[in-house]
């Protein structure tokens, strides 16, 4: 069984750049906590799904290479941010500092003691095996603050571009202070090639009053692999939502977080996943409600073609001093094939009395009754099938917040489930 701090060495061929003390410290002890963990094997209770589609990551190096950023039109007018091969685009970093609306981009080796200690107070959150291989051998990240009450009224575009075999482990650290408001774009621009792995990490932390919306999509494949950690830490009154777009791939796999630390904090989680061939997608949402009188939302729509694979693993724990909690899980699933495979596994771990909570989960395919309709009303048996399938997740698609991103995800599917308008 390999262990993952044998991993961290052999896939640590990169060079670093000088980290403040309270990070490095942090780097090391992570390291050292890599000695008692594993690579995932199918006995790891959340990794039992897809840890047979993780491969042997010890053949992978490091990847630093210099290559373009993707040239795909992802959103207008944001700020985009470009980390390229794991690597921070330095031009793209200096272009949303001179932009100068309230926002300060830099990278970990920048950081003030303060700023560094900030991130590094966050390290006890963090559980997940490739979470921590992404610690132990970062090269440098970026560190993302805005402004107390800033509003920005432009979208920030993270753009991750994979463009050639390797282990890239891009890192990103966001905080919104006091009564501020911004909204994220994810974007994993990953070829789809051989031995082509990206283990990125994303931490936001979400000031009081404050709201930070996150979109996430990445790009759909069949020999590349992605492991995504996302995790929210929200204060007082503070709002989180997150729209995904999953798009499945050799092994693909979103670890979501939400810790809810102070009272009157909200989340939204909607996410839509798509599978087809031999693809896979792991989603594995975890929501803790820590604080008393906070709420949460979460809707999940999967939808598996073919031979592929989708898991939906979706955890709301209640811990003993979350009164007044109001926490609801909903998962919806649709298979196309008889050979298709969906895992589906809500969780309600509730320790306080004074709660409302629930959660549900179906597993069904297209009504025959619904597509005969369609058909005396002049569609093909084809057409029929497309647009019951593409109905089944639009509702979530439309409620994305940035309308031209909308737009855009609604086409991906529409072109994905070859339905033409």
């Amino acid at each position: 069984m390999t262990q993952l701090s044998t991993l961290a060495v052999l896939n640590d061929q990169s060079v670093k750049a000088t980290l403040p003390a309270a990070i490095a410290e942090h780097r090391t002890n992570t390291l050292s906590n890599l000695e008692q963990l594993a690579v995932p094997t199918r006995r790891t209770e959340h990794w039992k799904y897809s840890a047979k589609r993780l491969g042997d990551l010890s053949a992978l190096s490091v990847n630093s290479d210099a290559a373009n950023a993707s040239d795909e039109q992802v959103l207008q007018d944001a700020l985009t941010l470009q980390i390229i091969n794991g690597q921070v685009d330095k031009a793209s970093l200096d272009a949303i500092n001179s932009a100068n609306l309230g926002v300060a981009a830099k990278l970990f080796s920048e950081l003030s003691d303060d700023e560094a200690s900030l991130v590094a107070s966050h390290a006890a959150h963090e559980h997940g095996e490739l979470e921590q291989l992404n610690t132990a051998i970062f090269s440098d990240a970026v560190f993302i603050n805005v402004s107390k009450n800033t509003v920005l009224d432009r979208n920030i575009l993270l753009s991750y571009t994979h463009s050639s075999a390797g282990f890239t482990t891009p890192r990103v650290f966001i905080t919104l202070e006091q009564s501020a408001e911004a909204t994220f774009v994810e974007h994993l621009a990953i070829q789809d090639i051989e031995n082509a792995f990206c283990a990125n990490q994303t931490t936001a932390v979400v000031g009081a009053n404050a709201k930070l919306t996150v979109l996430r999509m990445n790009a759909m494949g069949t020999t590349y692999k992605t492991s995504t950690t996302t995790r929210a830490i929200l204060k007082r009154d503070s709002n989180f939502e997150s729209h995904s777009l999953c798009l499945g791939a050799q092994m693909a796999r979103h670890d979501l977080h939400v810790l809810m630390t102070e009272p009157g904090a909200h989340c939204l989680l909607n996410g839509v996943v798509v599978t087809k061939d031999a693809q896979h997608f792991d989603n594995h949402t975890n929501i803790e409600h820590i604080a008393s009188h906070c709420t949460s939302e979460e809707n999940y729509r999967c939808i598996a073609d073919d031979k592929s694979q989708i898991v939906f693993n979706g955890r709301i724990h209640i811990h003993k001093d979350a009164q007044k909690t109001l926490g609801e899980m909903n998962n919806r699933n649709l298979l196309l094939s008889n050979s298709a495979e969906i895992d589906t596994k809500p969780e309600l771990e509730i320790y306080a009395d004074d709660v409302k909570c629930a959660h549900g989960a179906t597993i069904g395919q297209l009504n025959e009754k619904e597509v005969y309709y369609l058909k005396t009303r002049g569609l093909t048996d084809e057409q029929a099938r497309q647009m019951l399938t593409l109905s089944f997740v639009v509702e979530l698609v439309r409620a994305v917040p940035i309308l031209e991103l909308a737009e855009r995800w609604e086409d991906t599917l529409s072109q994905l489930l070859s339905f033409q308008y």
